[in-house]
């Protein structure tokens, strides 16, 4: 969840390293700081807030060796003192760390050594600063003793910066410029870089890079070409959560035109016998893995979709004849990515369905299936979901053996705010539902969660059927029900639950394309397919949490606690 950037070389490293974090804002934070190395001796500044306020911080620090991290609190309050880098007992080291030390407190309670901060990071840093050996040595004979994850740059006195990760994501690349530590590519400088795998280690002293595996043995690693994301820069609003709405339909077009060109799905490698098809993810790819799900059946094969922090712990039975399709926008998401893992090492069919080309997910799966949403910065995903439902639909539709639809198909889908006269009403309720049936009820999902990401309401989303069945006891004068309907199945059966919530003094307003309706206040949208429909209902789904938030006067692109990649379980 937390950044780090890293830098060697011949330019002010603070402004390299405040630039990368500034880059990396994106995945949310709340306190921030920089270690820098003064005539070999480590300083450090950090403070609570945004990386602004660091940079004005440090503007007048000139350093050729800088490590910077910025922090969502975890073990330890939001304080400078628990804030990243920390110094080490000696004042010898300073170190940045992303993940989490199980076992801190039984190692803290072994070590000699004064704590400063209430971080299970700093003990990391001690552990390390107590052991035997060099500046490499030490740092992989303690990480074999620490239980969890980690990725982390541990910085020394005498200028040696060292590197090592376990399941939580760090890549470095050189120019003549210096060497460019980040967590996320998209910090990084230069054409190529390097990826450590799980318990590996770099040692960089003296401009040159060693890379090291967990037994000290020094090994070779090849380089691989950046891919960045492509941003859209011909939409600006007044938040990138705005824009990136506005950008669905060149981003769904980007996808079907790339699919179609690259020949995308033809690539990719299936079960001979391929009969069953499980979805696993976590947060809004889970909401879109679950209408995934239904595209498959409607293709003909048994599919299910899965939480990722549960399948692992699960009793799924793995057999050689289903597809394991692993969702994240990031490709970085720690519960997807241990699920991977874990299906991979049975060696049944993986494939990744992500927005991030150099991403550990797309490493580790069989295939690769890539969406073309350009760069998401807000943290609450709003076109990367949309283009996550439209890339599995597509690959429903080529396994079913049919045509790909052609690009005015999606270059005719409708837009369309949610209208204004609601948006003050319904942020003036205690209560907040969302109902529907059949992939309405997944869209309902999906718009509680983005109302409760941005807006901080409590919002719940209920299959329609279900509210019998325990909810219609929460409805009075101080509910709001949100009702979607874009499937002409369920029409009546949702009449009939809309009239029970009347009944009980419940204010209800339907989303939907259909006319039967009409004694409901209704936010009318354009009529398209039934089984895309699920894309045209959450656009104004979206806004709706867009303009409640800013109503409140929330900042839409940053909300509190979350993160854009959770890299920690």
């Amino acid at each position: 969840m937390c950044g780090i950037c890293g830098y060697v070389g011949k330019n002010n490293g603070i402004g390299e390293v405040v630039g990368g974090l500034k880059i990396l804002e994106y995945r949310g934070y709340d306190s921030c700081g920089v270690a820098y190395l003064d005539n070999e001796k480590i300083n450090i500044v950090k403070t609570i807030g945004g990386v602004d306020n660091l940079s004005d911080l440090s503007k007048d620090i000139n350093a050729n060796i800088v490590i910077g991290h910025t922090r969502w609190a975890t073990h330890g309050g939001v304080s400078e003192k628990n804030a990243h880098p920390h110094i080490s007992s000696s004042k010898k080291l300073a170190m940045v760390h992303n993940g989490i030390i199980e076992n801190y407190k039984e190692l803290k309670e072994q070590l000699d050594a004064n704590f400063y901060s209430e971080t299970d990071s700093e003990v990391f840093l001690n552990l390390i600063d107590g052991e035997e050996g060099d500046l490499v040595e030490k740092t992989i004979k303690a990480s074999k003793k620490v239980q969890g994850t980690f990725a982390i740059i541990v910085l020394s006195e005498s200028g040696e910066v060292v590197l090592g990760k376990r399941e939580s994501p760090l890549y470095l690349s050189k120019t003549a410029e210096g060497i460019f530590v980040a967590s996320d590519v998209l910090a990084l400088k230069g054409e190529y870089f390097y990826s450590l795998n799980d318990d590996e280690f770099v040692s960089i002293k003296n401009f040159q890079i060693l890379f090291y595996n967990k037994n000290g043995e020094k090994i070779d690693k090849k380089q691989e070409k950046i891919e960045k994301n492509e941003v859209f820069s011909d939409i600006f609003c007044k938040s990138h959560m705005e824009s990136e709405i506005f950008e669905t339909k060149d981003a769904l077009l980007k996808t079907l035109k790339k699919y179609k060109k690259d020949d995308v799905f033809s690539n990719i490698k299936l079960p001979k016998n391929l009969n069953s098809i499980s979805l696993i993810a976590c947060g809004t790819a889970y909401h879109a893995s679950l209408m995934g799900a239904e595209f498959f059946k409607e293709a003909g094969f048994d599919a299910r979709a899965y939480l990722a922090s549960e399948f692992r712990y699960g009793r799924e039975l793995l057999n050689k004849n289903t597809l394991y399709i692993f969702v994240s926008q990031s490709g970085e998401t720690a519960d997807t990515i241990a699920s991977a893992k874990m299906v991979k090492s049975r060696k049944f069919y993986t494939l990744a369905l992500t927005n991030t080309p150099n991403s550990l997910l797309n490493r580790i799966c069989k295939n690769v299936l890539p969406t073309f949403a350009g760069r998401e910065i807000a943290v609450a995903s709003t076109k990367a979901y949309t283009c996550q439902i439209w890339s599995l639909y597509l690959f429903s539709l080529y396994l079913a053996g049919k045509k790909l639809p052609t690009e005015n198909k999606i270059s005719n889908i409708p837009f369309l705010n949610f209208d204004e006269p609601y948006i003050k009403e319904i942020a003036g309720f205690e209560k907040v539902f969302f109902i529907g049936r059949d992939l309405d009820y997944i869209t309902a999902m999906e718009a509680s969660l983005k109302l409760k990401e941005i807006s901080y309401i409590n919002s719940v989303a209920i299959a329609s059927g279900e509210l019998k069945h325990g909810t219609l006891a929460l409805i009075d004068k101080d509910a709001v029900v949100i009702a979607i309907c874009t499937q002409g199945k369920i029409k009546t059966k949702l009449l009939s639950n809309l009239e029970e919530i009347k009944a009980r003094g419940g204010k209800v307003i339907v989303v939907s394309q259909f006319d039967d309706f009409k004694d409901f206040p209704c936010v009318k949208l354009p009529k398209y397919d039934e089984l895309l429909m699920p894309i045209v209902s959450i656009i104004p789904l979206q806004f709706l949490a867009l303009r409640i938030c800013e109503l409140f006067g929330y900042n839409p692109d940053k909300p509190r606690n979350l993160a854009k990649s959770v890299t920690v379980e």
